[in-house]
C-alpha cells in the first residue's frame, strides 16, 4: 500500500479560545484531508534570523493561517511565496476602520458619512496634547449632533460613544489624547443591529441579523440576540466585492439595518469569530469553508 503524503500548514493564534478551541477544530477538519496542521502561539515563540537563516523551518509548510495578526511570521511565509489567510497587508488595511472606509469609498462602496480623527502622529508622543479648537469647529461642521465616536482600531463596539454636544465632544478629546479616533454619522435605522456577511474565498457562506440592546444615555452596548437571516442580492454582491477589494480570503462585512434594506456599510472585520455560535444559527461552520477553500486553492 502506497504511503500517503502528509502535507502540513500552520497555524498562529493568542487567546484562550483560538488556542483551546479554534485550533482543534481546524486540525480536525484538514485531518480529514491528511493534511497536518501544526499550531504556534505568538507569545510563545521568538524568530531569529542571521547566518543566513532562520530558527523556524518554514519550508516544511505549505500555508499559514493567522487567527491573530502576526507581520513577523507573515513576511517570511510571503517572502517564500507561501500563502497566508488572510495576507498581513490586508489584514492590518482592514484594522484601520478610517483606512478601510477610504479604500472603499474609492471604489464606490456605500457609506455613512465618516471623519478621521487622530493619525499615529509619526509615533510621536505629544506631552500635554490637545486637539485645537478648529478641529472641533470642522467636526461640527461636518456632523450634525448626535454622532458616533469611535475607535479607528478597535471592535465588538468597545469604546463606541454617542456625541449629543460640543461639550460631550470636547471631553471625548480630552480623554483620548493621541488615541486614534474617528467620527460618523448616526444612523437612526433600527440602532444598535447590524446584518453580518461571512465571505470565504470570495463568496457569502451564510449572513446573520445581530440585534443589540443600545443604552443611549450611558453610551453601552450589550449583546441581545442574533438570528439566521436572508441577505439580499445586493448586499451578498458588494459583500463579495468587499472581500476582492481589500484582498481578504476571510472576512465578515458588517452592514447597517436600514429600513430600506439599501447597503450601508458599517465595518469590516478580517478574522471574524463566534463560529460555533454561528454554525448553530446557520448550520454553517466557517472554519471548515475554510479549509475547504485552502485545500482547493492549494491541493486542487
Amino acid at each position: 500500500m502506497k504511503e500517503k503524503l502528509m502535507h502540513k500548514g500552520l497555524l498562529i493564534g493568542f487567546t484562550q479560545w483560538q488556542t483551546t478551541k479554534a485550533y482543534p477544530m481546524f486540525k480536525e477538519f484538514f485531518k480529514k484531508y491528511d493534511i497536518q496542521l501544526d499550531f504556534q502561539k505568538i507569545d510563545e515563540y521568538v524568530l531569529c534570523v542571521g547566518n543566513g537563516k532562520f530558527n523556524l523551518d518554514i519550508s516544511q509548510y505549505d500555508f499559514l493561517i493567522q487567527l491573530v495578526k502576526d507581520q513577523y511570521m507573515s513576511s517570511l511565509f510571503e517572502m517564500m511565496d507561501k500563502p497566508c489567510f488572510n495576507k498581513y497587508g490586508s489584514m492590518a488595511m482592514s484594522d484601520d476602520k478610517f483606512l478601510t472606509y477610504v479604500k472603499l469609498f474609492s471604489h464606490n462602496i456605500p457609506l455613512p458619512r465618516t471623519l478621521s480623527g487622530n493619525t499615529d502622529f509619526d509615533g510621536l508622543q505629544i506631552d500635554g496634547y490637545n486637539r485645537s479648537e478648529l478641529f472641533v469647529d470642522r467636526i461640527e461642521k461636518e456632523l450634525k449632533y448626535p454622532f458616533v465616536a469611535k475607535p479607528t482600531f478597535g471592535y465588538g463596539g468597545r469604546g463606541v460613544k454617542t456625541i449629543r454636544n460640543r461639550n460631550e465632544l470636547e471631553q471625548l478629546l480630552k480623554e483620548q489624547g493621541q488615541n486614534a479616533y474617528m467620527f460618523q454619522e448616526f444612523i437612526y435605522d433600527n440602532v444598535g443591529n447590524n446584518i453580518r456577511l461571512v465571505v470565504v474565498g470570495g463568496k457569502v457562506i451564510y449572513s446573520v441579523l445581530r440585534k443589540d440592546t443600545v443604552n443611549l444615555k450611558d453610551n453601552t452596548l450589550g449583546k441581545d440576540d442574533e438570528d439566521k437571516f436572508v441577505a439580499t442580492k445586493e448586499q451578498v454582491e458588494i459583500a463579495e466585492k468587499i472581500a476582492k477589494i481589500l484582498g481578504l480570503d476571510y472576512c465578515a462585512i458588517d452592514f447597517f439595518d436600514t429600513i430600506n434594506k439599501k447597503p450601508l456599510i458599517c465595518e469590516v472585520n478580517a478574522n471574524p469569530g463566534g463560529i460555533e455560535d454561528y454554525e448553530k444559527i446557520t448550520g454553517v461552520n466557517q472554519a471548515e469553508e475554510l479549509v475547504k477553500f485552502i485545500v482547493n486553492k492549494i491541493y486542487k
